[in-house]
């Protein structure tokens, strides 16, 4: 049987109140920490390493060459270490660290950065591209990139961009990750009639030896999904972003809630390692970190 805890909590912010569900076995999320000052946060990446979150910041506009857009350097304590650590970028969205570089989609192009120098080193266009959104790794070092609004995740291989798959079934791919020998897509959904008549995504795993694609888990909606990443059962978690959801989902099953969220909840990262879960709140330009017990 599982029960539902509402816990309320005030901060910078307001007011505000999370509802933390509970299963057998039982889970705990509880919020440990709030960061606010940021603008337009999409995205956050471990730097192990480093022992640091990179911050994607989007600015004012996620669809515009702006220039405004930026990433910002946040502790494990949720303590903003350096607000503009790189600039000139336009709205940057998903983030990946690999061999020293930070990978980031922004817009048309995948930006590559390198750590050491904290400066942008490369840049990889994608021919057609609407938006590209989020970013994983593979074990092999090739860097996975969606492309929300084509249906399609790219890939960058030997530093050449190449399409990796375009399917009805990527509707709206957002989030990506790896877990076994598949990259596994969180659909935003289809917004082809607009944002205010969205039909909710679910989501999909991409076979890397023969790029079949498949159903993941239930082909029912969960949601408006955004980030996703492994849960180290085998399944993954996720977030709804215009649902306020955190989610969790097993290979073949349907995704359930774990934590309500706030509305705007986007690209999360989950640090096994710490139990902790680091959600941006992209309206409010909040960082919002969780602990996880399982």
């Amino acid at each position: 049987m599982s029960k539902t805890i509402r816990i309320g909590y005030i901060c910078g912010l307001g007011l505000a109140g999370m509802v933390l569900a509970s299963s057998a076995p039982a889970q705990t999320v509880k919020e440990i920490w709030r960061t606010p000052g940021f603008n337009g946060p999409e995205s956050v990446e471990w730097d192990s390493a480093a022992g640091v979150f990179y911050v994607s910041n989007m600015g004012k506009d996620p669809m515009a060459h702006d220039g405004d857009g930026y990433i910002a350097v946040v502790g494990a304590d949720g303590k903003i270490k350096t607000d503009k650590w790189v600039t000139g970028l336009d709205a940057p969205k998903g983030m990946a660290v690999v061999g020293g570089k930070l990978y980031t989609a922004d817009i048309d192009k995948l930006v590559e950065i390198d750590i050491a120098a904290g400066k942008i080193s490369n840049s990889y266009p994608v021919k057609d591209a609407k938006l590209l959104n989020d970013v994983t790794a593979g074990p092999d070092g090739k860097i996975y990139v969606s492309d929300t609004f084509t249906n399609s995740v790219w890939m960058l291989d030997g530093g050449k961009m190449s399409l990796l798959a375009q399917d009805p079934l990527l509707m709206g791919a957002n989030g990506l990750t790896v877990v076994g020998n598949a990259l596994v897509v969180a659909d935003l959904g289809d917004a082809s009639q607009g944002f205010d008549k969205i039909k909710p995504g679910y989501v999909v795993s991409i076979d890397l030896a023969t790029k079949a694609v498949t159903a993941f888990g239930s082909a029912d909606p969960a949601g408006t999904l955004d980030g996703i990443e492994p849960d180290g059962m085998g399944g993954v978690l996720m977030t709804d972003n215009m649902g306020g959801r955190l989610l969790e989902q097993a290979p073949g099953g349907a995704a359930k809630e774990v934590a309500k969220l706030e509305p705007g909840a986007a690209d999360m990262e989950f640090v096994p390692d710490h139990n902790l879960i680091v959600v941006p709140i992209t309206p409010t330009s909040t960082l919002v970190g969780l602990s996880w017990t399982k």
